[in-house]
């Protein structure tokens, strides 16, 4: 077991990331889709794609045995962790004083109250992580709504799910995830990891996108945004179809569908995939009225 000095005031550089994953052995649990990252120069990637500094304030979801937990606090950052794995949290606990910035925070993150973390010291905020796969989307619109406080977000999906969240109208992988996303940040991809750099190895590529928040959302109103939502999820469902079948969900009548499509300067034999932001958004409102 790695126990670090509890008097030390600063992160330790001789402690390293293969240290904390020796250490933690043989305790992943695949429930948790614990996928531990040890390869310092991609820790240390990541640290610089979030443009982490010395006294930046971090959230990060799932720490798990502290790899990137760690790299973090050696590069000056104070890091607040959630973490449902209650052996992960204790073997935490002894690894990673407070003395170092760092704050454990027991439980599940889409039952922890974040806005309370987040107003716990001065902002703004990053968030950072190697997110569960199997939570990641639910866990990134729960910060999407901390945005008045975190600036920005470096996070770790399946390479899916980064792709359809960074796509644009006409790309394979445009979606609705996409359209929600843009509501609320500028995304991109900056970095892809195969299954090996990972401890164990899943079965899927990942990625890291990061999220430069919006200072307001693209949509402030809450009912225009909502009704915005609900257009886009329902066109989706049915993506290969043209825009005014996809929309039958609506239950409105069809003349009216096409009157507000032909409004946004659209052809109603357009299909969703092709449909921007903005377009949708003039389709969305020509239905609301």
């Amino acid at each position: 077991m790695v126990v670090a000095d509890q008097s030390q005031k600063h992160p330790s550089h001789t402690l390293t990331p293969g240290d904390l994953l020796r250490a933690f052995g043989q305790r992943t649990k695949k429930q948790f889709g614990q996928h531990f990252l040890v390869d310092p120069s991609i820790l240390e990637e990541i640290v610089r794609c979030a443009g982490l500094k010395p006294g930046d304030a971090v959230i990060e979801i799932g720490p798990g045995c502290g790899t990137l937990t760690l790299t973090m606090l050696q590069a000056g950052a104070a890091v607040d962790s959630i973490e449902i794995d209650r052996d992960a949290v204790e073997f935490l606990q002894e690894a990673l004083p407070p003395a170092w910035g760092f704050t454990l925070h027991p439980g599940d993150a889409l039952k922890t109250d974040m806005a309370a973390i987040v107003a716990s010291r001065p902002g703004p905020w990053k968030a950072v992580a190697n997110l569960p796969y199997n939570v990641g989307t639910e866990v990134t619109f729960r910060l999407f709504e901390l945005r008045e406080t975190i600036g920005s977000m470096t996070l770790m999906y399946q390479r899916e799910v980064a792709r359809r969240m960074v796509a644009r109208a006409g790309d394979d992988d445009y979606g609705a995830l996409s359209l929600m996303v843009e509501l609320y940040a500028d995304a991109e991809i900056v970095m892809s990891l195969p299954p090996g750099a990972f401890v164990p190895p899943p079965k899927v590529h990942s990625a890291v996108v990061n999220f430069e928040m919006l200072p307001e959302t693209r949509i402030e109103d809450e009912a225009r945004r909502a009704f915005f939502e609900k257009v886009v999820k329902s066109a989706f469902q049915a993506r290969r179809k043209t825009l005014p079948n996809g929309l039958k969900a609506l239950k409105l009548p069809k003349d009216q569908v096409v009157a507000a499509i032909e409004s946004a300067g659209l052809s109603p034999k357009v299909r969703p995939e092709r449909v921007g932001f903005e377009a949708f958004l003039a389709v969305s409102d020509a239905l609301r009225g």
